[in-house]
C-alpha cells in the first residue's frame, strides 16, 4: 500500500503553527515539548495554542511557554496546560 502511494505521488499537507496574542508564528518542526519556528518571535506572553494541521485534520494544545527569551531563539520548550 505505502509503496503504491509513493508511486501515486500522495503526501500529506501539514501544516503548523504557534499563536500567541493572536499572531500567527509558522513552525519548522513540532516535538512532544518543544517547537521549532521559522523565524524568531518577540512576545510579551508565556503562553499560546499549538496547532497542527493534517490534511484538514486540525489538533490543538495550549501550551506555557518555558524558558522563553523572546526574539533571542527559534527552539521553544513548552508544558501542556
Amino acid at each position: 500500500m505505502l509503496k503504491n502511494a509513493l508511486s501515486n505521488g500522495y503526501s500529506s499537507k501539514v501544516r503548523g503553527w504557534l499563536e500567541i496574542e493572536g499572531v500567527r508564528h509558522e513552525l519548522a518542526q513540532v516535538g512532544p515539548d518543544f517547537c521549532i519556528l521559522r523565524e524568531p518571535i518577540s512576545a510579551s506572553s508565556t503562553s499560546g495554542e499549538l496547532i497542527v494541521d493534517v490534511d484538514g485534520d486540525r489538533q490543538s494544545v495550549f501550551i506555557k511557554l518555558a524558558n522563553f527569551q523572546g526574539g533571542s531563539t527559534k527552539r521553544i520548550s513548552f508544558v501542556r496546560t
